[in-house]
């Protein structure tokens, strides 16, 4: 099967990949590959952002490797893969989602250019390119808004060791999707030089497929504002310039970049929240974002666009396509009912699941273990098998899980699909509720609780089966039986 690279920019490209995992390991399904390949581009290696999406490959990638059979749908179906592990081990790179930039770490911009060892001429334009301001940026906290920093920093990716593993690794038939925003510094910078460099290998010289590279299929989502910043004074970043920068960069794309993208998505929101100033030094966690989510939506789309639709001659793409997301209903706080149908088609049936499996494991689990008929055989689920290193890479996963479906629904525009912990599993999916039995029949609120009816479906699900291992059995048996739970007792969440 052909394999997607991911290449996620800056704060934002960790924040929607921290989004596309949740949504592959819940059973979204990316069509036209089974391998992703993440490769993170970003200064900032103290970003908490970053450093939350590392430990949430690491946990993913600690599961899959606990698995004897490893799935094919459902939860954790799709394999993720560093680069290192993608091309079978090799000593020239790092065992690492994340593409080390050299010269960054306490390094002031104006000695990665050698700026005083500059000839006079030379020296005059540098004066005239950067700012005394740029020239004094540390650039270990990224590019803090200054994409003319960045492009200069991020181009030297197509002379490293991951892009010459990366094009040696690259085949005919592999996608590229780029993730970056276009109101800061590090994506708008990253993602043009990235393109660039992509699609004009050949020029480089000694990187391996430059025909591949230069005709790949490409895709892109570029984020535009959907959050601002509280007002500081000498403040490196001014939230005030977000909209004239994206402005600058989309006429910029429009010329430079957009003919060269088989499909670009454009998202932003004007429902916005003020996080805490912090260019960087204070860690730069921001809460998870529907936008986020909404942009690793993009990258399922791309994958679900057949090959036909992504010809590419010369390096130019023969029918670019540019899209928009959109919800069906407009609210300040969304739920499945608010997203359009073909959102919904994606991801309630998935997301459903993994928050049942969620509410399950924080209330049930511990006491049906070893004692509930599911649990009992073919292996059993034990209590021993509940302290296992496997069994706590599911509860980290599930912590993650929780705190981003958290974080989304205290921001703005907040999304709140899902009541976790309900002890009815009915009122689980917001606004799909089993209506209460009328005086003249109708339909009835049936007992959905976890004891009595979802250890049943459980059981059910389990009646005859064998699984390798322990691991093989929890993961399998619960992804099949919340499929089965929804299907059977929330038929609705089912309509698209």
């Amino acid at each position: 099967m052909p394999k997607l690279f991911v290449f996620a920019i800056g704060g934002t490209g960790s924040r929607v990949l921290k989004a596309l995992t949740f949504l592959l390991a819940s059973g979204v399904k990316l069509n036209n590959t089974d391998e992703v390949i993440p490769i993170v581009l970003d200064p900032h290696a103290t970003n908490d952002d970053l450093l939350r999406t590392k430990e949430l490959l690491r946990e993913y990638g600690n599961i899959r490797t606990g698995l004897q059979t490893k799935p094919t749908e459902g939860f954790f179906s799709t394999e993720i893969k560093t680069l290192n592990r993608a091309i079978g081990g090799n000593a020239t790179i790092a065992d690492t989602y994340v593409f080390e930039l050299q010269g960054v770490q306490q390094e002031k911009f104006r000695d990665y250019i050698n700026y005083e060892g500059l000839d006079a001429p030379s020296k005059a334009m540098a004066s005239l390119l950067f700012s005394d301001e740029n020239l004094e940026t540390k650039m270990d906290i990224g590019f803090v808004g200054n994409p003319n920093i960045g492009s200069t920093v991020l181009n030297q990716f197509r002379y490293s060791d991951v892009f010459q593993a990366f094009a040696e690794n690259f085949g005919a038939n592999d996608r590229i999707f780029i993730v970056s925003s276009i109101f800061g510094g590090t994506g708008a910078a990253g993602f043009p030089i990235l393109l660039k460099n992509i699609r004009g290998a050949q020029a480089i010289g000694q990187i391996p497929n430059p025909a591949f590279l230069r005709d790949a299929k490409i895709g892109a989502v570029t984020v535009m504002p959907y959050f601002s910043l509280t007002t500081s004074d000498n403040k490196l970043i001014d939230p005030a310039s977000f909209i004239a920068k994206t402005k600058a960069a989309l006429d910029y794309y429009q010329k430079g970049v957009n003919p060269s993208v088989n499909a670009l998505y454009y998202i932003g929101d004007d429902q916005t929240k003020a996080y805490a100033y912090d260019p960087g030094a204070g860690g730069q966690k921001n809460e998870a974002h529907f936008v986020e989510m909404a942009s690793a939506l993009a990258i399922v789309d791309f994958m679900n666009t057949p090959d036909s639709a992504l010809a590419v001659s010369n390096g130019r793409p023969t029918n670019p396509v540019y899209k928009e997301f959109g919800i069906e209903q407009d609210g300040t706080a969304l739920q499945m009912g608010n997203l359009a149908g073909a959102t919904k088609e994606i991801v309630s049936l998935p997301m459903s699941k993994m928050a049942l499996f969620s509410t399950y494991l924080s209330q049930r689990l511990r006491t049906a273990a070893g004692t509930v008929q599911w649990s009992k055989g073919n292996p059993q689920i034990s209590t021993s098998f509940l302290n296992s290193q496997f069994f706590n890479s599911i509860k980290n996963f599930d912590a993650g899980f929780r705190q981003w479906l958290s974080e989304m629904g205290a921001n703005k525009r907040s999304f709140v699909p899902f009541l976790l912990d309900a002890p009815n599993l009915g009122h689980t999916v917001r606004g799909f509720e089993p209506k209460k039995k009328g005086i003249f029949g109708g339909e009835s609120d049936v007992k959905l609780d976890i004891v009595d009816d979802f250890d049943q479906t459980l059981n059910k699900t389990a009646e005859g089966k064998a699984y390798g291992s322990e691991a093989d059995k929890f993961v399998q048996l619960f992804s099949e039986g919340t499929d089965r739970f929804v299907r059977e007792r929330l038929p609705k969440v089912m309509d698209h």
